[in-house]
């Protein structure tokens, strides 16, 4: 039975990846550096402190300078965060509370980043937990922040399943003996094949949910 769902944020309540990479991709260029968007997919899933070494890296400033710079260059261009959520995201984070099922937010993404995208989109309310990357040394693939969301919720692993969509996500939760739900992007084609399950959209959720518990609780 299925009592605690955790999810991913960036690919997974919001289509932000693409958005994210074409950012990047645009900063490097305004830089003098041109990579196109196959080279810069790994950074898709990963934490801010591996695209800053990357960064760093690859227009030859140090971390205060490429931070200035980057944090610059993104202000201009401001995400719309409620036009790029994912389909059927309201209506489905809504029938799962309403089924019980205790909610957590689980992300590798600044924890201001995270409260930003969930005021945007209207969704704050249904996370009974919210943990970010910014609480660890080691963010995914390491299991770690989902060890600690677990024990957060009090839930034991067998009640519990993780919606992720990137490698380095899927690879965390199965790290932390989980249930792994891939939600699939057909632009970023993630390896997804480590996951227990894989949907197109959201609303298939509830199919695995009905599965493992026999019908509503």
């Amino acid at each position: 039975m299925i009592r605690y769902i955790i999810f991913d944020m960036d690919g997974v309540l919001i289509n932000s990846e693409i958005a994210y990479l074409n950012l990047f991709q645009m900063f490097l260029k305004e830089n003098g550096v041109h990579k196109t968007m196959d080279e810069l997919h790994f950074l898709a899933g990963s934490s801010r402190a591996t695209e800053d070494r990357y960064l760093a890296e690859l227009i030859k400033q140090d971390a205060k300078t490429t931070n200035r710079l980057k944090h610059e260059f993104y202000s201009r261009y401001p995400i719309d965060y409620n036009l790029i959520k994912r389909p059927y995201v309201n209506e489905v984070l809504q029938e799962l509370k309403a089924r019980k099922i205790t909610l957590a937010l689980a992300s590798s993404s600044p924890i201001d980043n995270i409260y930003e995208v969930l005021d945007a989109c209207n969704i704050r309310e249904y996370f009974s937990v919210i943990v970010s990357g910014d609480n660890f040394e080691r963010t995914k693939p390491d299991p770690e922040i989902y060890e600690f969301t677990v024990q957060a919720l009090h839930a034991d692993k067998q009640e519990v399943l993780v919606i992720e969509d990137s490698v380095y996500g899927i690879q965390a939760g199965k790290a932390a003996d989980l249930e792994v739900i891939a939600l699939l992007d057909p632009i970023l084609e993630h390896d997804t094949s480590s996951a227990d399950y894989q949907i197109t959209n959201l609303k298939e959720i509830f199919d695995i949910v009905d599965q493992r518990k026999g019908g509503l609780m």
